[in-house]
């Protein structure tokens, strides 16, 4: 192996432990809830195989990955990262005394980490060894990305698997790499999540475009359907049967299975998310929302180095574009695949950066690129009055790369750990997104923040329990008491009215369609005055009511 991958590997491993040691004081979401207790099952269930507990048979596998409901045992959504989060935490939660939530994590972090050495190895490959550093720390640095990587979910994932399959498919392209691997990799991100459905759209257009472009004079049309075969037959017919492998369901009704799958999500109940100081829970959504939520998000120096490193790749087209297999193009089409359908204002999903996150790859790259380019046209035009020692030219691109990814790295830092509540400085940083009445958070993540509050209302030894309306965080509450977070004599109380009534303690977690909780909690508990309001950055995000005892 040599020294320049030996750097990406070792990014991939930074990467990786940034994650694991962010997310510690990331709360639970609801969702990772759900993903947790169904990835355990199905790791039993592959354990079980292996071991000959069970045979295959449509039985066992409908009481462990399905059922007759649309989301009996979270049969909706595919199993890859699941099982693989059951079978981390078996092994270093219950093996080696991981801590639990960690262990399940463990499985998006490493993928993080694969996203960022893939990033640099395809920079690497097709721009240089700058390029690729400069990209891969980018990318990196992205608060919002770091975040979603050190949680349970899916959304970190399908960016890796999203540009593993756009890799894996480019370097097939040479004729000599093996096309089987771009069918296996699409299979895996087909199933990790449906964002995997709109990847054949950027690879059969760059397909078609360099068909065209490799097409000679005296081949017929056709040879540009069939200048790589190969590729596109791995895509077609060993994506949906890795698919099919990972996914048990699927094995039996396999038709009927994939129908009810697909129509869940083109049918899925929508969000509901504050963009601009609405509430938005049905289509027709604002065309502008993955531009503006992306220009919101991403780090201003990324955006400013990704629009160089695009106005360079366009100003060179004509040179680029004569690169065998348009790299740049592929990286092009990859993003808008991934972000496009959110400008028809209709999609099945509304919400926020974490739906078009494979986009954030090209995105960095560009960046990485721009760095570079600017860096050399700097050196260029101060070498137009005077010639620098040949020292000094490197020294300018390390000094320009560092202060990009240094300011990358501050907005990275100080949005941690609320990083949902976290906007750049083209928002006006946390205050100036609540300002535009951007969404604070979901998922109940940043109820972990209060928890030592709510704990320090504990009830005396012996004395009785008091209950704690719970509000968003209701679905992670069991595991915060599991871990100690707070104390058993603190259950939930409950949903809605009746939970409040039954509380002695109150949180809202703060999003605009959760209004409603507190003057819920107001008529209740008979005062406004809250006992505590966590803030990020002065914005508030989650606020605790103490009921006042009766006179």
């Amino acid at each position: 192996m040599t020294t320049q991958r030996i750097v990406g590997w070792a990014l991939a491993l930074l990467t990786t432990l940034l994650v694991l040691a962010n997310q510690q004081e990331v709360g639970v979401a609801r969702d990772e809830v759900v993903y947790m207790q169904n990835g355990s099952r199905y790791a039993d269930w592959w354990i079980g195989l292996a071991t000959f507990e069970h045979g295959i048979g449509k039985e066992t596998v409908t009481r462990t990955f399905g059922g007759p409901g649309p989301t009996d045992n979270n049969r909706e959504h595919p199993p890859l990262m699941k099982t693989l989060f059951g079978l981390s935490e078996k092994l270093l939660h219950d093996k080696l005394g991981v801590d639990e939530i960690t262990a399940y994590r463990a499985p998006t972090a490493i993928f993080h980490g694969l996203c960022v050495l893939l990033v640099y190895l395809m920079a690497l490959s097709v721009w240089g060894f700058a390029e690729a550093i400069v990209s891969a720390l980018l990318l990196m640095l992205l608060p919002r990305a770091l975040f979603h990587a050190g949680l349970a979910a899916f959304d970190a994932p399908i960016m890796t698997l999203w540009f593993a399959t756009i890799v894996a498919y480019w370097r097939c392209l040479d004729g000599r790499s093996i096309p089987w691997l771009a069918g296996v990799v699409f299979g895996l991100a087909l199933a990790t999540k449906h964002n995997a459905f709109l990847l054949p759209f950027a690879i059969g257009l760059h397909y078609l475009i360099v068909g065209v472009r490799q097409r000679k004079a005296a081949q017929p049309w056709h040879a540009i359907l069939f200048h790589r075969w190969r590729v596109l037959l791995s895509l077609a017919v060993l994506g949906p049967l890795t698919l099919i492998l990972v996914w048990p369901w699927l094995w039996f009704d396999t038709f009927a299975h994939l129908r009810g799958w697909i129509t869940f999500h083109t049918t899925h109940v929508h969000y509901n998310f504050e963009y601009l100081g609405d509430n938005w829970n049905a289509p027709r959504f604002p065309w502008h929302t993955a531009l503006v939520t992306t220009l919101f998000t991403v780090p201003v120096v990324t955006l400013a180095a990704a629009a160089i490193g695009t106005g360079a790749w366009i100003a060179r087209r004509k040179e680029i574009l004569d690169r065998a297999r348009a790299p740049g193009l592929l990286l092009a089409l990859s993003a808008a695949a991934s972000i496009g359908p959110f400008f028809l204002g209709t999609t099945p999903i509304f919400g926020a950066e974490k739906h078009w996150m494979p986009a954030l790859p090209s995105i960095c790259i560009a960046a990485g690129v721009g760095v570079v380019w600017a860096a050399r046209a700097a050196v260029a035009a101060i070498e137009t009055r005077r010639p620098l020692p040949a020292r000094a030219r490197p020294a300018i691109l390390g000094l320009l790369a560092m202060l990009v990814i240094a300011a990358s790295a501050v907005e990275t830092v100080t949005a941690q750990p609320y990083a949902l509540t976290w906007y750049n400085a083209l928002a006006g940083g946390a205050p100036g997104g609540a300002d535009h009445g951007m969404n604070r958070q979901f998922w109940g993540v940043a109820a972990r923040g209060v928890l030592p509050v709510v704990a320090a209302e504990a009830p005396a030894p012996g004395a009785p329990t008091k209950s704690v309306y719970t509000h968003d965080a209701s679905p992670a509450w069991g595991i915060y008491r599991r871990l100690g977070l707070v104390p058993a004599s603190m259950p939930d109380a409950g949903w809605e009215q009746s939970g409040i009534e039954r509380s002695q303690l109150a949180i809202v977690v703060h999003e605009k369609h959760f209004n409603r909780h507190d003057y819920l909690i107001w008529k209740s508990y008979g005062s406004v005055q809250p006992m505590f309001v966590l803030r990020a950055a002065g914005v508030p995000i989650v606020t605790v009511y103490r009921r006042a005892p009766k006179p």
